[in-house]
């Protein structure tokens, strides 16, 4: 008897270890577990690393895409529009060419429009503002005057005319010259290629939310003609407010859109056009030196007065002479001849 019980001790006193024994494993589990719940919560309360806002020195937008900067000469005859992308453009630039049309050069540096054009000429006044924007230009073929330049490395270009099928490419829905293109993919690409270097934008103006200028009156309608057949004109979308743009009294649309082509800023500066002498094609030059005109704004006009040199691009004050302030997206710079009539209604 004695021999069983000294036996049936020894077992509950084995059973009793090993319960200890278990009990101090899961104990060890549990502060694992509870070490790294505490490890979790510590990190959540570790500092974060400030997040850089990158803003477009064109619209005043926040943007993703850090990309070149293209000046892209845009057709503007009849035959060419509705045109591809403008939208997507952050500045535009109108002025007059040979023959009473106008011509558009688009600024495309944070947008990635998959289709670009119709692309055109080369005009020795778009080359000096693409060159004020530290822009490469990009165009089919030009004038004398523009390959002068060209040839003198006054801006690094890129050329359809002898870049070919690569990086420019026509459709079957328009005749040549109305169907030249090009993408912004497209147009890295050779740029890196060539090894361009990603030029930096220039930090010209200042961008508000909202309307923070000196208004010097309303205007709901503003008609621009630039000669005796081509005008232009926009009305304000006060809903939305911008300005909807259209081409001899029809609404100008992007093609691939569908969209009303439209402006946040409308910039119309007065400039004084000549045609070039012994010119075979009466080709225009466009002393934008210095001048006045206005800025229009969410129903609001504001007489200004500008200056231009290739380090400011245009400097645009109030008739204080304090500097404007842009709304925050596109905008569009009117080059009106000085024989054209604006009218702001």
């Amino acid at each position: 008897m004695k021999k069983r019980a000294t036996i049936i001790f020894i077992l509950i006193f084995i059973l009793i270890l090993s319960g200890c024994s278990s009990k101090t494993v899961s104990t060890k589990e549990t502060n694992n577990d509870n070490m790294a719940k505490s490890n979790v919560v510590s990190n959540t309360y570790q500092k974060q690393p400030e997040i850089v806002q990158n803003i477009c020195y064109f619209t005043g937008n926040e943007y993703n895409n850090d990309h070149y900067i293209f000046a892209v000469m845009i057709n503007n005859e009849l035959g060419a529009i509705p045109q591809s992308s403008l939208n997507e453009a952050e500045m535009l630039y109108e002025a007059l060419i040979e023959g009473g049309a106008t011509r558009i050069m688009a600024i495309y540096h944070h947008t990635y429009p998959k289709k670009i054009g119709p692309i055109r000429s080369a005009r020795p006044y778009f080359m000096q503002i693409a060159k004020s924007l530290n822009a490469y230009y990009v165009h089919c073929g030009g004038s004398p005057q523009s390959y002068r330049l060209i040839r003198n490395k006054y801006i690094k270009d890129i050329d359809a005319i002898y870049i070919g099928n690569n990086i420019f490419f026509r459709t079957t829905d328009r005749k040549a010259p109305h169907n030249l293109y090009s993408s912004q993919e497209k147009l890295i690409s050779y740029a890196k290629k060539k090894g361009f270097d990603k030029n930096q934008a220039k930090d010209l103006y200042k961008f508000t939310d909202s309307f923070s200028n000196v208004s010097n009156g309303d205007n709901s309608e503003i008609i621009i003609r630039f000669s005796g057949w081509y005008n232009i004109k926009y009305k304000y979308d006060s809903s939305n407010l911008k300005y909807l743009r259209y081409i001899k009294q029809k609404p100008h649309i992007d093609k691939e859109t569908n969209e009303q082509i439209y402006a946040k800023n409308i910039v119309i500066l007065k400039a004084h056009y000549n045609t070039i002498r012994n010119d075979d094609k009466g080709r225009q030059e466009v002393d934008f030196s210095n001048g006045s005109g206005y800025l229009i704004q969410e129903g609001k006009t504001v007489n200004i007065n500008y200056t231009f040199d290739l380090n400011n691009s245009f400097k645009l004050t109030d008739s204080n002479g304090k500097e404007i302030n842009l709304l925050k997206g596109n905008t569009w710079f009117e080059l009106v001849p000085q024989y054209g009539d604006i009218q702001i209604k």
